[in-house]
């Protein structure tokens, strides 16, 4: 009780002097109303809006416009214009034709017209890292007029989900092919969205600045002129600068701390359906992971039910597979490995490891407290059936590269994941089809016949979507008994923001935050 008590006075006091230093050592912190001011828990890590592919949705989404967005607000979900005002496709689904929206122009002054669109497309086709992947089945894109642009495919994919995607698929200037490699990297591409990048300091803010020239207007007096977003890794500080009023948005709060706003008049904390999910990736090539009984041990080991009810509350529910179950053609598996630590030393039996070979190092978001939490129960369990665990939480930043390297890779990572597109196939290619040069297969997992059945299920989404969720189901069945992920909990989106804050709308389609339709109340 005392190292816990410890603890919590360590949080506190750590907590205050942090949140001091930001008051007395910035005079940017004064507040703007404005200025809607974020704060998360890590940076950026590719500003190319071709390649990027985590946390950069965030400015992104508010800096560049896709040609579709998707709706997923309601029940029936539904595609509304972006940048394109009207489609259609061919009936066998590999000519889609878009006609674009007029008089937009990128932040840099070119205009946004077919060309752009068709740069765009090559030049993600061309990098083919991150996120540029969604384009692979484009054969061409063809210029029709200046405002009709038209796509040839090479198999029936989905291109509306693909164009409506949040990541990969954000328009932005051609003058991009005259920039230098340094200014690309420092977030200076033009986008045609109501804000622009006006400064970013590693590690630190991120401040976008209102695009005077926005196709959508500047008609009512509540828009916010600009977006700081604050790089604060304590959760605790975040929360307490949301109570303070020096931020409007705090990200990823734990739900513990969130007792202390339940009689709040200045906070909202809200919970939204969301297409996120929160596990465990196991490392298939890395001794001892690399045997699959021994990963079969780990699995049996993990209490999903304790976790949800103790550790996420109303920030999460009991995961039925290895994608969220609300997610457009999510087909439940027949079961998941349960919690059963008989059944767990009974694998640890069959894996042929003796005590002395079964230690494994376990990398964890530090940030998270659902995450930490979730790392001591697993820990306390595998101690109970014998296996030593080396906790390593760090940011997820630092924890990513590390994983990348199969030298430098934990054999547990916590891991969260939200699609690209709104479509199962999102988790299934970025996470287990095989990746020579790991980006997110962090499990270093290679199935050429689970490759195969992503690709047929992808294939089939458009024109035969009862078919495509069967073999979804199958691909889940699969990874299951090849136990290469411990599903931890389907998550909602938490909201932590100040009362004077209007327009927040829940769409699990998008991971982010699109301040232009938000507002300040100023009564």
């Amino acid at each position: 009780m005392s190292i816990w008590k410890g603890y919590m006075l360590y949080l506190r006091y750590s907590s205050f002097f942090i949140l001091v230093f930001f008051i007395s050592c910035s005079k940017d912190i004064k507040k703007d109303n404005a200025v809607f001011v974020i704060a998360t828990y890590d940076d950026v890590h590719d500003w190319d809006p071709a390649t990027a592919y985590s946390l950069e949705v965030l400015p992104m989404s508010n800096m560049y416009e896709p040609l579709l967005w998707l709706d997923a607000s309601e029940k029936e979900h539904k595609l509304i214009p972006g940048l394109a005002t009207s489609y259609k496709k061919s009936k066998d689904g590999l000519v889609w034709s878009f006609e674009l929206r007029r008089n937009v122009s990128f932040h840099d002054g070119q205009p946004f017209n077919a060309q752009a669109v068709q740069y765009v497309v090559n030049r993600n086709k061309l990098l083919y890292q991150g996120a540029s992947y969604i384009w692979s089945h484009i054969k061409d894109v063809q210029v029709v007029g200046d405002y009709n642009v038209k796509f040839i495919l090479d198999k029936p994919v989905p291109l509306d989900k693909i164009v409506s995607s949040q990541y990969g698929a954000w328009m932005y200037s051609p003058g991009t092919k005259h920039m230098s490699r340094d200014s690309i990297a420092r977030g200076y591409v033009a986008g045609t969205g109501p804000y622009k990048l006006k400064s970013w300091e590693r590690n630190n803010q991120i401040e976008l600045i209102k695009n005077n020239d926005y196709w959508g207007g500047w008609d009512k007096d509540d828009y916010f002129t600009a977006i700081q977003i604050r790089v604060v890794s304590e959760s605790s500080t975040r929360l307490q600068m949301v109570e303070s009023g020096l931020v409007d948005y705090a990200v990823l709060i734990p739900n513990h701390l969130l007792d202390k706003l339940k009689n709040s008049t200045d906070i909202k904390v809200s919970f939204f359906p969301a297409w996120i999910n929160h596990f465990y990736l196991l490392n298939t090539k890395k001794f001892p992971t690399n045997n699959v009984f021994f990963r079969k041990a780990i699995a049996a080991s993990f209490d999903r039910k304790k976790i949800n009810q103790y550790v996420y509350g109303n920030l999460g529910r009991e995961p039925k597979g290895l994608v969220p179950s609300n997610i457009p053609l999510f087909a439940a598996p027949d079961s998941l490995i349960a919690f059963d630590l008989k059944k767990a030393r009974s694998y640890l039996l069959k894996s042929g490891l003796s005590n002395k070979e079964t230690s494994v190092d376990f990398s964890y978001v530090a940030t998270s407290e659902e995450y930490r939490l979730t790392a001591l129960t697993l820990f306390d369990n595998l101690r109970q059936i014998g296996v030593e665990t080396n906790l390593k939480p760090g940011l997820w930043s630092t924890n990513w590269e590390k994983a990348k390297n199969i030298n430098t890779a934990p054999n547990i990572i916590s891991m969260a994941w939200w699609p690209t597109y709104s479509s199962p196939s999102d988790w299934f290619f970025g996470l287990y089809e095989t990746q020579t040069n790991p980006l997110f297969n962090l499990s270093y997992y290679s199935n050429t016949e689970v490759d195969s059945l992503i690709v047929l299920a992808w294939e089939n989404e458009a024109t035969n979507p009862q078919k495509a969720q069967f073999y979804y189901k199958t691909i889940q069945e699969k990874l299951i008994d090849d136990c290469v992920v411990v599903p931890a909990s389907d998550l909602n989106v938490q909201a932590v923001y100040g009362s004077d804050i209007y327009g927040l709308t829940p769409n699990p389609a998008y991971s982010t935050l699109l301040v232009y339709k938000l507002e300040r109340n100023s009564d």
